[in-house]
């Protein structure tokens, strides 16, 4: 799975108080060094201005859809028989 560490970060983001206040309060650059993220990916966080950490969530995961290609192991029911 692509953006572990994205994944991981906003995932704790929405259950984790703390974490979500200072992702919102100036502290996001800071923050972001607890996970392992690529530099594109904290570019990519950097760069979103979000009045809410699930505004910050909705944004990562649109771009997160847009990066991350299909899964290869998508079966196309309609050639399946049984």
């Amino acid at each position: 799975m692509a953006h572990i560490a994205l994944r991981r970060l906003i995932g704790a983001a929405l259950v984790d108080r703390e974490l979500s206040d200072g992702l919102m309060n100036g502290k996001r650059s800071a923050l972001m060094t607890e996970f392992e993220l690529s530099d594109e990916e904290r570019r990519v966080v950097s760069s979103f201005e979000s009045d809410s950490v699930w505004e910050l969530a909705s944004s990562v995961h649109a771009w997160l859809v847009s990066e991350v290609p299909p899964s290869s192991a998508h079966v196309d029911c309609a050639s399946v028989q049984a």
